[in-house]
């Protein structure tokens, strides 16, 4: 089984910031390194481009940071049961200490957001959860080294935009739009909006909308900030936009979301507490 011993996600350093492991450390770290960083790699300093993961062994050097501020990352420190490492690590080819560029980060970071919650909560079976979303999030990342499954990814703008992705993830409030996101990177609109339905299977407008739903349900889950305050922390300039487009997307108010999450937390923990 593999175990989370504490992980986190979007992860801001708003300076910039230096980690330095000299031991290593007792468990594996698995990085998603959304913003440009640097690390120390066979006694030399390698800088990396956003998009990117990298996998520390156990007991190893650990040396890596960002000359500028917002540094940002999703982190997982993991072990796995004996008997399973073996058979586990051998069947992957994830490689130790080397940067894996990513086609679809988003998709990853998204594990690591249900593995954060999975072990917040601590519901039932949060273990058993937590090591089946394990299991997913690095056999995807395998995956990106085996067979790329974006097959744009090697056109001259993929970087671009995919960095203009996780802009927009990572600050899903902000005043974006489809003109604005075109200009940033001289495209005209039309031609901007083919390629990110091409690069991402959804259009611009469509993957504001997800970024921001995605906040807010975090949001409503992990916080009691006032639906009000939430819709224009998220990007909403009013809340009843806000309410009828969470509704669309999700089936229920946002109030009803976070109800039904309390709900099922507090049955949780009775359950824990009862056993």
């Amino acid at each position: 089984m593999i175990k989370v011993s504490i992980c986190g996600r979007n992860s801001h350093h708003p300076s910039p910031c230096h980690v330095e492991h000299k031991d290593g450390l007792p468990n594996y770290l698995l990085l998603l390194v959304k913003t440009e960083a640097w690390f120390v790699l066979d006694n030399r300093r390698i800088y990396t481009k956003p998009n990117m993961a990298i996998l520390f062994n156990r007991n190893s050097y650990i040396h890596y940071g960002c000359d500028k501020a917002n540094y940002n990352d999703d982190w997982i420190h993991f072990d796995i049961d004996n008997e399973e490492e073996l058979v586990l690590f051998s069947s992957l080819s994830i490689p130790f200490g080397q940067p894996i560029y990513i086609s679809n980060i988003h998709a990853l970071s998204h594990y690591v957001q249900l593995i954060s919650n999975s072990y917040r909560t601590r519901s039932l079976h949060w273990e058993a959860i937590t090591n089946s979303l394990m299991h997913a999030l690095l056999y995807s990342l395998d995956e990106e080294l085996a067979t790329p499954n974006n097959p744009f990814i090697s056109h001259k703008y993929y970087p671009s935009f995919s960095a203009l992705r996780s802009q927009l993830y990572n600050d899903p409030s902000a005043n974006w739009s489809g003109d604005d996101m075109a200009k940033s990177l001289c495209l005209s609109l039309s031609y901007f909006q083919h390629l990110y339905k091409d690069f991402f299977n959804c259009s611009c407008q469509q993957d504001i909308i997800l970024a921001r739903l995605e906040k807010a349900r975090f949001y409503l889950s992990n916080s009691d900030m006032p639906i009000g305050k939430l819709a224009l922390f998220c990007g909403y300039n009013n809340e009843i936009h806000f309410m009828r487009q969470f509704k669309k997307h999700e089936g229920i108010t946002p109030s009803m979301y976070r109800a039904n999450h309390k709900s099922s937390h507090h049955s949780n923990s009775s359950n824990q507490l009862s056993n």
